[in-house]
């Protein structure tokens, strides 16, 4: 039967191109993503070797340069003349050897030792801090001679304290037994080459360093040359920062056994200390503490972590545990290294050395010195090798090595005891712990013996393996003491009752401290560096393959890549670089990273198109009705023209871009009309009346700068407050503009009042005149008397005269009083009433010519002439009576008290104004303006921009304790806003010159009237302060006073010292 082929699946078209699609973006982006990482990786690898060998270079170059130089130094200096004299040093030689010190910095001292033991030396106190206090230098000396010479008990190191020009200011001498001839820089030295020692303790800096020294041709002399090591430490320590100024790598300057000579990691190793107070000391040992002077303490190289130096700088228990006993009895321990065991013991014995330590009490110790109490129990150990010889052997008694060879490190004093009671025990003398370590590792010997936590240290510090451990070890029948105590010399047998109350009086809180520390397993990884802390590092020194290269190591886990050089030619020391992976890929995986998510994101954006085709005609259409929303939004700026192939979507948003900016312009248009409506009608309002001069135009810009001042300060009452848009600024900016809008309902006689008697006119001329009826009254009256009384001319002559001096002071009074310039305090008005009494005869009916209005407002009928009237009158038609009672909309919050008439004309009662000019009923019409403010803005329909117009408008007469108009409001209902519409409207009005009815006040005086009101709370001291401190007074001032205004203002004096002031000075 024949069988059909079978159907093949079938896809559209869209999902077949779709298909294609995803597949040739995703292989593109794949093979560009993966050449990109390759290509990144490679030039990172490339990068970074080239840093490395340029930083290895240069330290390489750095460490050579210093070499030579030292070496060059010490040459040089050795071919000078005669440095010494009869066994004396010459006068010039330290003008000499200042002059070099002075011109490299990194010298730390130049000195000469003879082969007698002399020692001369000369000291650069500017080599590093630690100098003056360690030698008890001032702050005036510049350079300290040290000269130990003398013979036995007579010998003495004295110090000699110059200043700069080598002058000698202070000295001090103190016994020495301190011999030149038995230092390794001097017996070392050799003629016509210069000698280097190793790392070492300077013993006045206590600080590490090295020394160059030769022998000078054909004398007894030797001269020497010291540098720090720090300055190493701090040009490694530069090398290891990456472009940010962090440490990236660790750099290790080493030896090729492994103890480090400099790293960069040396200044980020910090490990706690321990303190502890002064003990309370008796009057003779206080004496023995100050005479004392310097006791030189042994310290040894290799013995961690008991006992051992790290480039030179002593570390250790038994160093911490004698710094302990220093503090609290204040003898000054100083630390000398540099020596073997054996070297240290015999410098013991010569007392060159105060204190061996630390030290087993056995019988071969006690001829050397005074035994200390202990201060430490090790238990001894033995080592065999893990896998090899011995390692199925558990050694509990020494006697199990008879026959066997046994490393012990040289100069042992536990030697000898094991030699007498174990002689067929094969005593092979090792250098160090690590020789023992490395020879029972290496099957050159059977087993080690030390103690168990030196072994311990030692064996994970130099990564040595296939070492098995024996401990609890019996010695029987010899006896072996676990116990360390610091030896004293028999010379100095003094201190050892002192030492030995400190090691009583240590606490058991800090013998756990330094176990803790030094004894403790978690303790060695964060221990300062002494050995290269990777094995790794060491096996790579073996390889000269991998000089100069960068090469991938794992360690603990993680990969790192490391650089290592030979320091020197004979491949004795060696630069090593080693930094993390991640450092040096860092920035490409970052961009790989980078890459991917932009191809994800672009594949997530992008893979929705090819399934939409409609795509170029939906995208654009959707892109149009975004342009949309932005008109509606009024966004006009932000609207673009939309891209696209189609031709009438093409023309649509063109009409689109270009019906945008139609509206655009014509809402400029409608703003612009609106703010010169706005600004025409505070012009008017200013027109209106000379009184208000140009208030209305200029408190917008004094508003205007104080806002700005306080959108821009960052002090905590402002930090919130900015205008967060062009509308915002324009709301405040209108409220500005209209803030006295409601004054061109206000009466013109009521704002122009500049006395009290006027109204439409000054009334003041009506009271004149009728003082000029009493002049003329009283001339009548002398005449009439004078005509009776012919021979009393000069009695009614002079009566007359004082008559009229009377009623020209009674005018000038009242004349006074109308200006309103001064406070009408009670005895004044009590004048104005007695002189209103005063009576004058009317002849004249005063009803007639009058306006309809005021003929409504008689409220009396005519009376018989002639008519007494006294010369000030309050009468009932001078009560103008409200027509209208005021009724305010609850909603507007208006809560002013309204005076029961409209105005009240009564001339006593306007002249007894006690301040001012203006009546209670005139100051409401005055203060009716806010009304008016109020009531024509709230009918106004703002847009939402600008809603806030109506309240910021309407706020600048309010104070912060609730006492202003209309509404009485309080702190917390104001805003910055409001509140900087109260100072600018008041300051404007305090500095006006342009008002007729006052003079203008300075700007010092003006400042003084705000900062009262700021302490009484009627305006806003933090805005009172920024006024000030921004300069917003001045700026107005210099723009809209007159420069006779403008005098020096002390504004430090109004600023606040603490947030109380303001109460306590209200």
């Amino acid at each position: 039967m024949k069988t059909l082929p079978r159907r093949l699946k079938k896809h559209t078209i869209r999902y077949t191109v779709v298909s294609i699609f995803i597949l040739a973006t995703l292989i593109t982006a794949t093979v560009a993503i993966g050449l990109q990482y390759y290509f990144s990786k490679s030039m990172a690898t490339e990068t970074a070797s080239e840093l490395f060998q340029l930083a290895s270079k240069n330290t390489k170059n750095h460490l050579l340069a210093t070499d030579i130089k030292a070496e060059s130094l010490t040459l040089i200096l050795a071919q000078i003349g005669e440095l010494v004299a009869e066994n004396e040093i010459a006068p010039d030689t330290y003008n000499i050897f200042a002059e070099v010190l002075k011109s490299n910095s990194d010298l730390y001292a130049i000195y000469i030792g003879l082969d007698n033991g002399d020692f001369y030396e000369l000291i650069n106190l500017e080599a590093s801090p630690k100098i003056r206090a360690q030698i008890k230098a001032s702050y005036k000396d510049r350079w300290v001679s040290v000269t130990i010479n003398g013979q036995g008990e007579q010998r003495k190191r004295t110090f000699n304290y110059f200043d700069a020009n080598m002058q000698l200011r202070a000295s001090r001498a103190e016994p020495s037994h301190y011999d030149a001839t038995t230092r390794p820089w001097f017996v070392n030295a050799s003629q016509a080459s210069v000698y280097r020692t190793d790392p070492y303790l300077f013993q006045h800096l206590q600080a590490p360093g090295r020394t160059y020294s030769t022998k000078v041709p054909n004398t007894n002399i030797t001269l020497a040359v010291d540098i720090a090591l720090s300055s190493i430490d701090a040009y490694l320590t530069k090398q290891g920062l990456n472009a940010q100024g962090k440490t990236d790598k660790d750099i290790y300057l080493f030896q090729q056994s492994g103890e480090i000579i400099s790293t960069n990691k040396s200044q980020t190793r910090q490990l706690s200390t321990l303190t502890s107070s002064p003990l309370p000391l008796t009057v003779a040992e206080q004496q023995l503490v100050q005479s004392s002077g310097e006791i030189i303490v042994s310290n040894e190289n290799d013995w961690a972590p008991i006992d051992f130096s790290v480039a030179g700088a002593p570390h250790g228990y038994s160093i911490d545990y004698l710094n302990l006993i220093s503090q609290m009895t204040g003898l000054n321990f100083k630390f000398v290294n540099g020596f073997s065991w054996l070297e240290l013991t015999e410098k013991f014995k010569q007392n060159d050395i105060d204190i061996l330590q630390p030290i087993f009490k056995n019988k071969n110790n006690a001829q050397l010195g005074l035994y200390s109490n202990s201060f430490l129990s090790l238990p001894f150990a033995i080592i065999t090798q893990e896998l090899g010889q011995g390692s199925d052997n558990n050694i509990s008694h020494l006697s199990q090595l008879n026959g066997k060879e046994l490393a012990i490190p040289a100069g042992w004093s536990i030697i000898e005891s094991v030699k007498a009671h174990f002689p067929q025990i094969s005593i092979i003398e090792l250098a160090s712990t690590k020789a023992v370590l490395e020879a029972v590792a290496n099957g050159e010997v059977y087993a080690g013996l030390d103690n168990e936590i030196i072994f311990s240290y030692t064996q994970k510090q130099f990564f040595i393996e296939n070492i098995k451990y024996h401990t609890n070890i019996d010695f029987s029948p010899a006896k072996v003491s676990h116990n360390l105590h610091f030896m004293v010399n028999k010379s100095r047998a003094d201190l050892l009752a002192i030492i030995n109350k400190a090691i009583k009086h240590i606490s058991l809180e800090q013998h756990q401290f330094l176990k803790d520390k030094w004894l403790s397993d978690k303790q060695i990884e964060k221990q300062e560096l002494s050995v290269v802390p990777h094995k790794e590092l060491l096996q790579l020194t073996e390889r000269k393959d991998s000089y100069d290269q960068l090469v991938p190591l794992e360690i603990d886990g993680v990969l790192h890549y490391i650089y290592l050089t030979p320091a020197n030619h004979d491949h004795s020391e060696f630069l090593a670089i080693l930094t993390p992976s991640d450092s040096i890929f860092a920035s490409s995986n970052a961009k790989v990273q980078l890459s991917i998510l932009i191809t994800s994101v672009c594949l997530f954006f992008v893979l929705p198109v090819s399934w939409l085709f409609s795509g170029p005609i939906v995208k654009p259409i959707k892109q149009l009705a975004q342009e949309n929303e932005k008109i509606k939004n009024r966004q006009y700026a932000s609207v673009t023209k939309v891209a696209t192939n189609i031709k009438e979507i093409d023309a649509l948003a063109v009409s689109l871009v270009e019906m945008s900016s139609a509206i655009q312009h014509h809402e400029k248009s409608q703003i612009e009309l609106m703010d010169a409506f706005i600004q025409l009608i505070a012009q008017t309002i200013d027109d209106k009346s000379p009184y208000t001069g140009n208030h209305c135009k200029r408190v917008p810009d004094l508003g205007l700068s104080l806002a700005n001042a306080a959108a821009e300060s960052n002090s905590p009452p402002f930090k919130d407050f900015s205008f967060k848009s062009e509308e915002e600024y324009r709301e405040f900016k209108t409220a500005a503009w209209l803030h006295d809008c409601g004054k061109i309902i206000t009466p013109e006689h009521i704002v122009d009042k500049g006395s009290k008697l006027e109204t439409i006119y000054n009334r003041i001329h009506e009271v004149r005149m009728r003082f000029e009826v009493l002049w003329r009254d009283a001339e009548i009256e002398f005449h009439q008397q004078l005509a009776k009384n012919p021979e009393q001319k000069q009695q009614l002559s002079a009566a007359l005269a004082d008559k009229q001096q009377q009623l020209t002071d009674d005018f000038a009074f009242i004349a006074s009083a109308n200006v309103g310039g001064e406070f009408m305090s009670d005895d004044k008005v009590a004048r104005l009433t007695e002189l209103a009494k005063i009576t004058w005869q009317r002849h004249f009916d005063d009803t007639l010519g009058l306006s309809p209005v005021e003929e409504l407002n008689l409220k009396s009928s005519k009376p018989t002439l002639p008519a007494t009237e006294t010369l000030l009158i309050d009468k009932p038609e001078h009560i103008i009576a409200r027509t209208n009672a005021p009724n305010f909309d609850d909603k507007l919050g208006i809560k002013m008290t309204i005076p029961e008439h409209q105005y009240n004309l009564g001339e006593l009662y306007n002249l007894s104004i006690s301040r001012g000019t203006l009546t209670a009923e005139d100051r409401f019409k005055i203060n009716e303006h806010i009304i008016g403010t109020i009531k024509m803005l709230d009918k106004l329909p703002f847009p939402k921009e600008l809603a806030r117009v109506p309240r910021y408008a309407s706020t600048h007469h309010e104070t912060l304790i609730g006492t202003g108009y209309p509404r009485k409001l309080s702190a917390e209902d104001l805003s910055i806003p409001e509140r900087v519409l109260v100072i600018a409207d008041i300051f404007e009005a305090l500095t006006a010159g342009d008002r007729p009815y006052k003079k203008a006040k300075s700007l010092s005086v003006a400042i003084d009237i705000l900062h009262k009101f700021a302490l009484e709370q009627h305006i806003d001291f933090d805005l009172f302060e920024l006024f000030l401190t921004s300069g917003v007074y001045l700026d107005f001032a210099e723009k809209h006073m007159k420069d006779e205004q403008i005098d020096k203002v002390n504004i430090a004096q109004y600023i606040r010292k603490n947030k109380q002031e303001i109460a306590i000075a209200s």
